[in-house]
């Protein structure tokens, strides 16, 4: 678990933005204190020069002309492997109705997370993959930004999406 440095609410491993304030939560680490350097003269304070962390995107696999993709549910860890080449719905499967997305989330607590029935559609394009909202009640967001309905946007490894309040991570293999 880490901590939120904006409202210190408690957040899961892996998470890019706050749930509760909508901070960024990338190179989130533990505050340190500074007030005994600032009581000390400028010559006796220690300069420390860091390199920027590298982030290493792996070489995407290429199955049939499109990178193959699956996305991580955060909470519990599972991951959807997703099939290549074609859209995919995400929502809930509704027996009654016949409904059946290609990325069923009621089992990841998909009802209580506000997941629509027919949520959102993630579709291969010529350079990546784009996600598009369908109306649904509770939207659908990119690295904390909601999505208009009707209206693909595009998303990139690494990137995390969230249907309701259901947290997932795109991650192109």
């Amino acid at each position: 678990m880490i901590r939120c440095s904006h409202c210190n609410a408690q957040q899961m491993n892996g998470a890019i933005f706050c749930s509760e304030c909508g901070a960024s939560l990338i190179n989130a680490g533990p505050r340190r204190e500074t007030t005994n350097a600032l009581s000390r003269p400028a010559d006796e304070i220690p300069s420390v020069v860091e390199d920027a962390p590298q982030t290493v995107v792996p070489a995407p696999v290429v199955v049939s002309g499109v990178a193959a993709v699956r996305l991580v549910v955060i909470n519990s860890g599972r991951r959807i492997n997703l099939e290549s080449g074609e859209e995919l719905l995400v929502g809930r499967k509704d027996n009654q109705r016949g409904i059946y997305p290609d990325v069923d989330l009621g089992l990841d607590g998909g009802y209580d997370a506000g997941v629509s029935r027919r949520h959102a559609i993630i579709a291969p394009k010529v350079k990546g993959y784009t996600l598009e909202d369908l109306g649904s009640a509770n939207g659908t967001f990119i690295n904390g930004t909601r999505l208009a309905p009707q209206s693909p946007t595009p998303i990139a490894h690494g990137d995390e999406l969230k249907f309701g309040t259901l947290i997932l991570r795109f991650e192109i293999v």
